[in-house]
Parts: structure tokens; sequence; C-alpha cells
């Protein structure tokens, strides 16, 4: 059976591109809106104006191999989540790297999804699934060339939905980079799987129309993009890309 969308399913159709001529293609004409997740989300503050903004999921950025993030604690994380507004979905973004750190996890905040970065054995995702089957899985892909088409197919069964994420090869980082990939790469990928496509890396207020439409993914999530020089989240930005976000056809 077909996993489903922490949001919704992909059946709903996505957008059309110039040329497509196929009804039954995923780029068929539709009127769906594109799903907004804000990463990196760190006060309570932060979390109800992302959700009085109209994101559809909030991103608790922990275990990550530089540690803790603008002060996110597992503790406080969890705090966060309890405080949240129904019909709200808490994402755990993290490096973990076995299914029983991700399972404490997960039980620990009690989000309704996981985000997988880093190495992650794909045959532990079954263990995920079997202790907490309501978890919907989100396993991320860098965009690094033709490739990650591959990656993402041997993923696309395996999980609830796919974030196509930029890898900084200058600084060994994947994930909140503030740099776009190939957006040509990533609609192959949509074209090429089921599952549903998440679209991240260098997306801020001023391209993610472009790249809405270029791509055509599920959703879009967006960290540094909405921040200001100093690392702060300009909340101003961040009601932009949601706006512009949801009205990009």
């Amino acid at each position: 059976m077909q996993a489903c969308h922490p949001l919704a399913t992909k059946s709903l159709s996505t957008h059309s591109h110039p040329g497509d001529d196929d009804s039954d293609s995923v780029h068929s004409a539709g009127l769906r809106v594109t799903r907004v997740q804000i990463a990196g989300v760190s006060s309570l503050e932060e979390a109800l104006a992302v959700e009085e903004a109209g994101a559809d999921a909030l991103g608790f950025t922990v275990r990550l191999p530089s540690g803790i993030h603008d002060g996110l604690t597992e503790a406080k994380a969890r705090d966060l989540i309890a405080q949240l507004p129904p019909f709200v979905v808490s994402v755990a973004i993290t490096y973990v790297s076995t299914a029983r750190d991700a399972i404490e996890l997960c039980r620990y905040l009690g989000v309704m999804a996981l985000q997988l970065h880093g190495d992650f054995p794909l045959g532990e995702l079954r263990l995920i699934r079997a202790a907490l089957p309501h978890l919907k899985l989100i396993r991320a892909v860098h965009v690094t060339g033709p490739e990650a088409v591959t990656r993402a197919r041997a993923l696309e069964r395996h999980v609830d939905a796919i974030i196509l994420d930029t890898y900084d090869p200058t600084t060994g980082r994947g994930g909140a980079t503030g740099r776009t990939h190939d957006w040509m790469v990533s609609r192959q990928i949509v074209g090429a799987v089921r599952t549903p496509v998440i679209l991240a890396g260098g997306l801020t207020p001023d391209n993610v129309v472009e790249a809405i439409r270029t791509v055509s993914p599920w959703a879009v999530d967006v960290h540094t993009g909405i921040e200001d020089p100093d690392g702060t989240r300009n909340l101003a930005k961040l009601r932009s890309f949601i706006a512009r976000a949801k009205d990009a056809r």
C-alpha cells in the first residue's frame, strides 16, 4: 500500500507545465495549493506567528551534527509542540542514524512526522514503521546531479515524502545551506516518483514562485531564506514566503 504524505495525498494532482499533454501526468492542470513547511522554529512566539500566517507544518531541528540550534533543546521543542493548535503538523528534523534513536526521540517530542537527514539505513525505516505506525516519514535527498533521481526512486516506497535539499561541498553541509540546486533535476524527480516531493534549498520570498512553477513540488520548505543576515527570523519575510507560495500557480 502506498504511503500518504503527512499533509495530504498526491493523487490530488499538481501544477501544470507548458507542453505537458498527458492528462494522467502528475503535472496535469490542478488547482492544488502548495503546502509550506517552516523549518527551524525555536520559540513559541515564532510558532504561533508561523501558524497564523498559514503554514502547514512546523519543523523543529534537534540532534544536529553541530549540536543545539538557536537554543532549541529537546525539552524546549517538546514544550513548544505541546502548545501547538490543532491541525498543524509538527516535524522533527534530525540527523539521528538508528531506528532506536529515532523512535525514542519522536516518542519524547510527540511529533507527527520525522524528517531524516544524513546517513540513515534504509532497512531501519521498517523498524520505525512497526514501532510508530502513525508517524509520517520524510527522507532527504541531496540534489547533486542526475543521480539524485535514482536515489529518490529507491526511497519512494519506504517513506511518506521526499525532501529535496542542497548539499554544499565547500562546507560538507546538507540542508540549511541557503543555496539552491538544479531545479530541473528536482522537476525530473517529481515526475519520476509517486511519493510527494517537498522542495527545499535556498528558497526565499523572491524565488519561491519561480521554484514552484519550475518544479511543481507538493510542498516547499524554508529555513535560512526567511532570516536576517544575523540569523534572526524575519516575520515579514516569513509571512511573504507563505503568501507567495500559497498563491503560486
